[in-house]
């Protein structure tokens, strides 16, 4: 489902120059330097000169914004790409410590190491029980049924296009269920997704070397099978850290696929249904696909002055750093912080953690750029080594957390998700 290619030829510059921006802008240097002042438009020193580039996506937002003012049509448009919010949600909220989930810090949570099943429990609207130990309790005939299916779809998958085997997998678990008679389309809403994550949590062995589902042992959690799906050992200390990364992105708000996910469910679909559109709405390079582009950067040639050599040739052909920059979070991705702390805990000398910090920093100081999440889940997954690709499926897992809060959400609301658009005759 997604293709291998990072390649940026076809691509708009995700930087600009001083002039370029004024000519989209339309405005005097004067004008620019005071939306950068203002935070609205982010700077890019260039380094060893006293130019500076502009974030293309900021100055875009600027015009949206400007625009809005001759309508809704304007203001609607702007709102697509990070501008105003379109609905209402009480899930997560983004701050500048990270998301919350109903009022508390997924930072916080997954520092004091609250499991993940217990995060997914909170995002679905129960109230968060952190002295409950022990994984989720599913019907032997319900789990037996999600085996086999898991089994039949995943079985010598490739691991470069597990994503549409998973999604594959989802709608294949909503067609027994509904066969079966189990469950219910509103009822079920909070039953259906431990099913879903478990079942993806152990059909995922049959990915990995050992080609057989993980049956998890006594009371296992969801983060421990995983790991051992990923065909590595579950160590008290990798367990902890893939639980905090699950717990870091099981939700953020309304990315693609989370879009895709809400749209779905305000058409009736079932949750299982939701779940395959948001993995294939996330499974894109720009989105799960990322971290294998992230990967290719840091690992090429890992050194921090390879890193420098290669940052910089990006930002002189006007784009960005795999992993970097992240326009809701100016200061920085809170969620790459955590992950690059609990890496450079973990990593050995197959992974050099030196390296890359002395990078991450050169590339605040001298760009004014930090990373985003993406850059840090690679670097815990080197240091932990798990299998590259299994970076985009944690994502996944985790994000299932959140979509299924969505459904849940979004069918208590009314009416059919129907946007206009605005025609506009091509050439």
């Amino acid at each position: 489902m997604i293709t291998g290619s990072d390649s940026t030829s076809s691509r708009h510059p995700d930087f600009l120059d001083a002039k370029a921006s004024l000519a989209l802008l339309g405005v005097r240097p004067q004008t620019l330097y005071a939306y950068v002042s203002r935070g609205a438009i982010r700077s890019v020193p260039q380094p060893g000169t006293k130019a500076h580039l502009y974030s293309r996506a900021d100055v875009e937002r600027v015009i949206a914004r400007a625009a809005a003012r001759a309508g809704h049509a304007a203001a609607a448009a702007g709102a697509m790409d990070h501008g105003q919010p379109i609905i209402s949600s009480g899930i997560t909220e983004i701050t500048e410590a990270g998301p919350a989930y109903r009022g508390y810090l997924a930072s916080d949570l997954a520092r004091q190491g609250v499991p993940f099943e217990r995060v997914c429990e909170l995002l679905w609207g129960a109230p968060l029980d952190v002295a409950r130990i022990g994984a989720w309790i599913i019907p032997p005939r319900e789990l037996a049924r999600a085996r086999e299916a898991g089994l039949r779809i995943l079985h010598g998958t490739d691991p470069h296009t597990v994503y549409g085997a998973i999604a594959m997998l989802a709608l294949e678990l909503g067609r027994t269920r509904k066969l079966s008679g189990s469950g219910g389309r509103v009822g079920g809403v909070v039953q259906e997704p431990h099913l879903l994550i478990s079942a993806i949590a152990q059909a995922l062995g049959c990915v990995s070397p050992v080609h057989a589902l993980t049956l998890p042992e006594r009371s296992e959690l969801i983060a421990s099978t995983l790991i051992r799906s990923f065909g590595c050992e579950a160590t008290l200390e990798r367990s902890r850290a893939v639980n905090a990364l699950l717990v870091l992105l099981a939700d953020h708000e309304l990315p693609p696929g989370t879009l895709a996910v809400r749209a779905a469910a305000s058409g009736g679909a079932n949750l299982f249904d939701c779940i395959s559109a948001g993995i294939c709405a996330s499974s894109g390079t720009e989105i799960a696909g990322h971290y294998a582009i992230v990967d290719r950067f840091l690992t090429a040639r890992p050194t921090a002055v390879a890193l420098r050599e290669k940052a910089i040739r990006l930002h002189q052909s006007g784009q960005q750093i795999p992993g970097f920059t992240h326009p809701l979070y100016k200061g920085g991705d809170p969620r790459a912080r955590h992950l690059l702390a609990i890496a450079a805990d973990l990593a050995d000398d197959s992974f050099d953690m030196r390296q890359v910090f002395d990078f991450v920093a050169w590339a605040q100081e001298n760009l004014a750029d930090h990373p985003r999440h993406e850059f840090g889940l690679v670097c815990l997954v080197r240091g932990l080594r798990l299998p590259v690709w299994s970076a985009a499926v944690l994502f996944l897992v985790a994000r299932m957390a959140g979509w299924a809060a969505h459904v849940q959400e979004q069918r208590g609301a009314t009416g059919l998700w129907r946007p206009r658009a605005r025609y506009v005759p091509q050439p």
